[in-house]
């Protein structure tokens, strides 16, 4: 589901996440925004201080929004076309609860692969505590979108982030909840490959 079917309780939210993911972009950045939605909402929002945001999701339309965006329809099957080390940061913003879990490593690797040595993830998604509400509003009141709801594959907790960033060669540098403790914020910055020893001579 994308963000062309949210209603305005859904959009109030979606503003309310980029507002805390705002304060942690670098300016001037190379940015891709993985899962942008139908209308990138949140490149939009922050285009002035870009140097060049690329938004992927499945559910958009490629466009030119901007001098400085690029909107790109795409569906991740493991891999992505740019070189490596393209990007300063990348978003993936409440998009992570979508994610099968057995393909969040390759994903992560990915992102691992395509960011700048001093890179780093900024993400969000909904904590274990939101997940009675949610469904609660989705399915009960029905007055936020109940498809998105039930797309949920997990619910994401600080120790599950951590363990995620340790595998796959991040750290977590910054972690906290907001709305009320049901999303929570991350940065994950990306650890340097270790230097293999020189061979014996």
């Amino acid at each position: 589901m994308g963000t062309k079917d949210f209603n305005a309780l859904d959009l109030f939210i979606c503003r309310w996440r980029s507002g805390v993911v705002r304060r942690h972009l670098r300016s001037n950045a190379t940015v891709l925004d993985f899962g942008c939605g139908h209308q990138a909402l949140f490149l939009q929002s922050v285009k002035k201080t870009l140097k060049l945001g690329i938004g992927l999701d499945y559910d958009a339309t490629p466009s030119r929004p901007a001098s400085n965006l690029e909107i790109q329809q795409f569906h991740f099957k493991g891999r992505f076309e740019f070189p490596d080390n393209s990007f300063d940061q990348i978003t993936i913003l409440a998009v992570l609860e979508h994610i099968p879990l057995d393909q969040v490593s390759v994903l992560f690797r990915e992102f691992r692969r395509i960011l700048k040595n001093d890179g780093n993830i900024l993400l969000t998604t909904p904590t274990p505590a939101s997940r009675p509400l949610l469904e609660f509003l989705a399915f009960k009141l029905k007055i936020i979108s109940g498809p998105e709801i039930a797309d949920h594959k997990h619910y994401w907790n600080r120790t599950d982030i951590d363990a995620l960033a340790a595998r796959e060669g991040f750290s977590c540098l910054t972690y906290s909840e907001f709305q009320f403790g049901l999303n929570c914020f991350a940065s994950l910055v990306k650890n340097p490959m270790p230097i293999s020893p020189a061979p014996p001579i």
